[in-house]
């Protein structure tokens, strides 16, 4: 209902306010029509038509522009792509904030992480990012596993002496720390390294795992909460981009962003269904993490991923710090 009037209310200010034609480009690393990712981008592009139909829009999934995935951002901030679904710790080696888009173990579910949208540590995010030259336009959350070649995983110690890809800095700290060997690469290089034995396991997205057919090369998984792998893979814009929006498309963009995260986030059980499924009935073998497992994960994450994001700045401990105390104020409220 609340997303009606939004969408009533646009249709009486754009016939008040007619806006140019123009079309923005959108670019990302995933299958067309499979990957949610890339059907939340549609739904959202149907919105923002429905609404302002003097914005088109080209969808370019699977890197179509020829361009790698952790160049986009770049690309964003010079203006010269529009938008992109983008994963945010990609992009830490330039900003180091961006890494709480991963902290291992600090989002216990989808839901606790979209709760985080419209809260101080939103905006002080949507703060760093538009200093930065891009802007958050809608908040995607993916959940993920842990595959390996070889081995099963449970505890910390039962990764000692494997290559892992973890996706973050931060995240790679505690795997180094547990003995593992972090290798750095973004998820659509998983597939070949994994192929090659030059990679023994992954923590990405359960859709990834999928659309990108990582069963082919791989006998054991984990999935299910309690988990220690979520990922911030939102919509960015162009701050140059959104800047040069009028304020009824802004609010257009912001509506149809609203219904992209809530049609988003109701593929994410069916995702973690399809993952264990299909893994399964490729004969990999599936292990949940015990509640001690868990906590012996959260424990080490604690010493090493979030310890050395307290350090980064005043605002990254301030970011970290209000986000426990909203999951803290979250369980104690239920």
């Amino acid at each position: 209902m609340r997303h009606a009037w939004a969408f009533l209310a646009l249709f009486v200010l754009t016939s008040l306010d007619p806006v140019v034609a123009r079309e923005l480009k959108i670019s990302h690393q995933w299958p067309a029509e499979i990957d949610a990712r890339d059907r939340a981008v549609r739904v959202f592009v149907r919105e923002v038509q429905s609404l302002v139909p003097g914005i088109t829009f080209q969808i370019l999934p699977q890197l179509a522009l020829k361009m790698k995935a952790e160049q986009q951002f770049d690309a964003l901030r010079s203006g010269s792509l529009e938008m992109s679904i983008y994963p945010l710790p990609y992009a830490v080696k330039e900003i180091p904030e961006f890494s709480l888009a991963v902290l291992p173990g600090l989002f216990p579910s989808v839901d606790a992480a979209r709760g985080l949208k419209g809260s101080k540590v939103f905006d002080q995010l949507q703060a760093v990012a538009n200093a930065s030259g891009v802007h958050i336009v809608a908040w995607w959350w993916v959940p993920g596993g842990l595959v390996t070649r070889n081995r099963e995983i449970a505890g910390p110690d039962t990764v000692k002496g494997l290559r892992l890809r973890g996706g973050d800095p931060l995240f790679d700290l505690m795997l180094k720390k547990a003995g593992a060997t972090a290798v750095d690469m973004t998820s659509n290089e998983i597939y070949a390294a994994l192929q090659a034995g030059t990679l023994d396991g992954a923590l990405t997205s359960y859709e990834t795992f999928v659309s990108a057919k990582i069963y082919e090369h791989t006998k054991y998984f984990t999935a299910g909460s309690p988990g220690i792998w979520m990922f911030a893979t939102p919509l960015l814009i162009s701050k140059s981009v959104w800047d040069s929006l009028s304020e009824v498309e802004r609010q257009a963009f912001e509506a149809a962003a609203a219904s992209s995260e809530d049609y988003f986030a109701a593929t994410q059980n069916e995702a973690e269904r399809k993952f264990i499924e299909i893994f399964t009935r490729a004969g990999a073998k599936y292990h949940k993490f015990t509640h001690e497992e868990y906590l012996a994960w959260l424990r080490l994450a604690q010493q090493t991923a979030w310890k050395a994001y307290l350090a980064i700045s005043p605002a990254t401990e301030t970011m970290l710090l209000e986000i426990v105390e909203t999951m803290l104020d979250s369980s104690r409220s239920r």
